[in-house]
C-alpha cells in the first residue's frame, strides 16, 4: 500500500511551555511518513530555539514563513494552508498532545472516504479528550463537553454551527486546492469552519467519533472549550447574538467567494440564512428552517432562536 507524505501545518506564538512536548507526540506516530511545517508569529520567548533544536534533530521538520506576522491563529492557518503541498494536510496547535495512532487513523479514514467519493473535496475530524495544563482529564469528549452531536453534518447545519475542531482535521488536495482562492479573512470566524463550510458544499466531511488528541485547556489558549447550558446561554445573550452575526458575516463571505459554484439546495440554503440579517422575530424560524440550519438538538435550537430574536 502507498503511504502518502502527510504535511503538519504548525503555528507557534509563545508557545515554550507545551511546545516541545507536542512535537514529541509528532515524533511518535505510528504513522512515520510526514512532514512538519512549522510557523512562528514572531514569538518572544523560547519557541525558536525549541524549533531550531528540533529542526537540527529531525529531517521531517523545517521552518516555514519566515520573519511573517499574522496576528491571528485563523490568518496564520491559512497562510500555511496555501504553502502546503501534499495530498493530505493536517493542522497541529503548539500545546496538545497527540496519540501515537493519530495520523493512521485519520488517514484511514481519509483513504476509505475517497475511495467512495473520488476527487471531491473531504475533511476528516475527530473529536478530543480535555485535559488542563497538566494533562489531567476533564472531559474525555470535547463533543460531549460542548453539548454537540455529530449527526448533521451537511451544508445547512455548518452554516450556523461547526463541531469540526481544526487540530484534528485532515483535509485532500482538492480541499487544499477550492480553499486557497482569494477571501477577506477578517470576515470568517476560523480556519477549521471556513474548511467545513467548503466541504460541507462541494463535498463531504466525515467525523471519527473517537479522541485522538489531549486537548488542553489553559489561560493562553487562543480557542478553548466551553461548557454549555441554559443559564450560561442565558447569562451571555448578547455576545451570542453578536456569534450569530458573526455566521451570517462569514455566509455572505463565503457567497461571495463561491457564487458561481453553489447550485441547487445549497444556493437556496445560504441564500436563505442570509436574509436573517433582516429578518424579524417571526421570520427567524422559516429562514432556519429553508436554510437548514437546526442543530440536532433541542438545546442548541432553542438558543439558536433566542440568539436571533434578542
Amino acid at each position: 500500500m502507498d503511504r502518502p507524505k502527510i504535511q503538519i501545518l504548525m503555528a507557534v506564538f509563545n508557545g515554550e511551555s507545551y511546545l516541545s512536548d507536542q512535537i514529541k507526540s509528532i515524533q511518535s506516530q505510528t504513522y512515520s511518513n510526514w512532514e512538519l511545517l512549522i510557523s512562528d508569529d514572531g514569538s518572544t520567548d523560547g519557541s525558536l530555539d525549541i524549533i531550531k533544536n528540533a529542526i537540527d534533530e529531525d529531517h521531517r521538520i523545517r521552518m516555514v514563513l519566515d520573519a511573517k506576522q499574522y496576528g491571528s491563529a485563523k490568518k496564520h492557518f491559512m497562510a500555511l494552508t496555501e504553502i502546503a503541498t501534499s495530498d493530505y494536510v493536517m493542522y497541529c496547535d503548539q500545546d496538545d498532545i497527540w496519540d501515537k495512532d493519530k495520523i493512521e487513523i485519520t488517514l484511514n479514514e481519509m483513504l476509505q472516504a475517497e475511495k467512495h467519493h473520488p476527487h471531491k473535496p473531504i475533511l476528516v475530524s475527530t473529536d478530543l479528550r480535555v485535559v488542563d495544563s497538566n494533562l489531567g482529564l476533564l472531559h474525555p469528549s470535547f463533543l460531549r463537553m460542548s453539548g454537540m452531536k455529530s449527526s448533521k453534518r451537511d451544508f445547512g447545519y455548518f452554516l450556523s454551527s461547526c463541531l469540526v475542531t481544526g487540530c484534528t482535521m485532515m483535509i485532500n488536495r482538492e480541499l487544499r486546492r477550492i480553499a486557497t482562492r482569494s477571501v477577506n479573512i477578517d470576515k470568517i470566524i476560523m480556519h477549521d469552519w471556513w474548511l467545513s463550510l467548503i466541504a460541507s458544499a462541494f463535498g463531504y466531511v466525515y467525523y471519527i467519533p473517537k479522541a485522538t488528541i489531549s486537548y488542553r485547556q489553559h489561560g493562553d489558549n487562543s480557542v478553548g472549550a466551553e461548557k454549555r447550558s441554559i443559564i450560561t446561554a442565558l447569562l451571555s445573550l448578547k455576545l451570542m447574538h453578536d456569534r450569530m452575526m458573526l455566521t451570517i458575516e462569514q455566509a455572505s463571505e463565503f457567497y461571495n467567494c463561491y457564487n458561481e459554484q453553489l447550485v441547487g439546495e445549497n444556493r437556496r440554503q445560504i441564500i436563505s440564512y442570509l436574509q436573517l440579517r433582516d429578518a424579524n422575530a417571526f421570520q427567524v424560524i422559516p429562514c432556519l428552517t429553508k436554510a437548514n440550519a437546526w442543530r440536532d438538538d433541542w438545546l442548541g435550537n432553542l438558543g439558536m432562536i433566542i440568539r436571533f430574536i434578542v
